[in-house]
């Protein structure tokens, strides 16, 4: 009769249960959500129960998506039924949870769950909830350890599963999960290639998640390095501005603020280069950038008279900075001249 029953439940509204307690710590490491483990000793009538009522129950299918599903259970003998695997071919899985083999549920409860309740003559059903660590955080259960437990009604089972969803909050969806991945890949290949700016952009993206999860705390400690790179580049400026090297100082505030958008020294960077720009020898290497840049833009459009014009002024006037002899060579190899 069970095995019958079994092959007619429905097969759309599976639960997903996890065939590894290995698997199920990665998922509640990298998601950030809680371990349901459920461990029964023997499939007695009471036993039953908790496949029966609690996990074939509307209310606690709604909240189980935000736990990480094992079942620990040493027999095989409650049915069978039939589930396709990925290549399309039928396989025959656990009736209680179609996700596993029996076999998956039999070793977690001949060893994984053993930890976690006082023997195997306990009588059980125990649903344990475990965090990423596999620190048992909770007990869901109707008796005691002495003299034995007897099945959780269903409403109480939610309820707190409910409250421990409310202290614990919620992990990631997988296409949240699939999405932090993604800007991952995006900061590593931008690592790759040196581009710190890209890099911080993803990485700030992963961190905007808000959850203490594998990846956001990978990318809050590259984070915490580029910070320090930043910091260690704003630190050089000072040096240079001692030793009256502006233009160079210039720049090093402009690499900070390109290269490490976002940061707490490119913010510093900012408000810092707006303060020395206001110096006499600053000014005027900017205006001889500005009339520099102006040329060349007008060269680029064609208008070579106009280019050479401010050109011969950018070399003439500020013949001593490095963008007067950039204006000097530009006129010697004849870049504002023709059209």
């Amino acid at each position: 009769m069970l095995a019958a029953a079994a092959l007619a439940a429905p097969k759309k509204a599976d639960l997903e249960f996890i065939a590894t307690a290995e698997r199920a710590v990665e998922i509640a490491r990298t998601r950030g959500k809680l371990i349901l483990l459920t461990v029964l000793v023997d499939n007695s009538a009471s036993n039953r129960a908790v496949v029966d009522q609690v996990f074939r129950s509307k209310e606690f299918r709604k909240i189980a998506g935000e736990f990480v599903l094992l079942y620990a259970n040493k027999d095989d003998d409650h049915g069978k039924v039939r589930r396709k695997n990925k290549q399309g071919q039928d396989e025959e899985r656990c009736a209680d949870c179609p996700s596993l083999f029996c076999t998956q549920h039999m070793f977690l409860a001949n060893s994984y769950a053993r930890s976690f309740y006082p023997g195997a003559t306990a009588r059980t059903p125990i649903h344990f909830v475990l965090d990423a660590e596999e620190n048992k955080v909770h007990e869901i259960k109707n008796g005691t350890h002495k003299d034995g437990f007897d099945p959780v009604p269903v409403a109480r089972v939610v309820e707190e599963m409910k409250k421990l969803l409310k202290k614990h909050g919620r992990g990631l969806t997988e296409p949240q999960f699939k999405q932090m991945e993604a800007w991952l890949v995006d900061a590593r290949a931008a690592k790759a290639r040196k581009n710190t700016a890209l890099e911080l952009k993803a990485l700030t993206k992963v961190v905007r998640l808000s959850k203490e999860v594998e990846g956001v705390k990978r990318a809050k400690e590259r984070l915490r390095e580029l910070e320090q790179a930043a910091a260690a580049r704003l630190d050089l400026v000072d040096a240079l501005i001692e030793k009256e090297q502006w233009e160079a100082a210039l720049d090093a505030y402009d690499v900070v603020m390109r290269d490490y958008p976002g940061t707490l020294s490119a913010a510093s960077a900012k408000k810092a280069r707006a303060k020395f720009a206001k110096r006499k020898e600053v000014k005027r290497i900017l205006k001889a950038k500005k009339l520099y840049e102006a040329a060349m833009k007008l060269k680029n459009a064609g208008k070579a008279d106009r280019a050479r014009t401010r050109l011969e002024k950018c070399a003439r006037v500020y013949g001593d900075t490095s963008y007067g002899k950039k204006a000097l060579a530009a006129l010697g190899s004849g870049s504002g001249s023709g059209g």
